[in-house]
């Protein structure tokens, strides 16, 4: 299998709630970008879409200190990474730590205001704060 292919089935898996399989099949992508001959600007772009990946399956394990690391690792190489910073929203989300969760969300928002997982994301922690569900510092002056 390619690299594509090997990407295709992690997320076919992920989607199926098989998350160890995700990961597994994760690693091997790991192996094949080693060896592929990509510009170093496109493997940092392919390793941010993994890392994240690898956080979302850690998340549906609830190992949230590896999604966390995943997510920390994705933002090191793009610290705009919309869906790093919702991941850790969700992180801190159910660790019950809900301004930090805001933050992490809105900073997805702001840097991606179609990412709709961030979205629903602000929506559910400003409900617990006892707030409008759009409310977002990162808009109001």
């Amino acid at each position: 299998m390619n690299m594509n292919q090997l990407v295709d089935s992690a997320y076919d898996s992920f989607n199926n709630k098989k998350y160890n399989e995700s990961l597994e099949i994760l690693s091997n992508v790991d192996e094949v970008l080693k060896v592929e001959k990509l510009p170093d600007n496109e493997k940092d772009t392919i390793r941010v879409s993994l890392l994240n990946l690898k956080g979302f399956n850690y998340l549906g394990l609830n190992a949230l200190e590896k999604a966390t690391e995943m997510y920390a690792g994705a933002l090191e190489i793009n610290p705009n990474s919309s869906q790093a910073c919702a991941g850790l929203g969700e992180v801190f989300h159910m660790q019950y730590k809900e301004e930090e969760a805001k933050t992490m969300f809105e900073w997805a928002i702001k840097n991606n205001p179609g990412n709709l997982f961030a979205v629903s994301g602000l929506a559910k922690v400003n409900r617990d704060l006892g707030l409008e569900a759009n409310h977002n510092n990162l808009v109001l002056n």
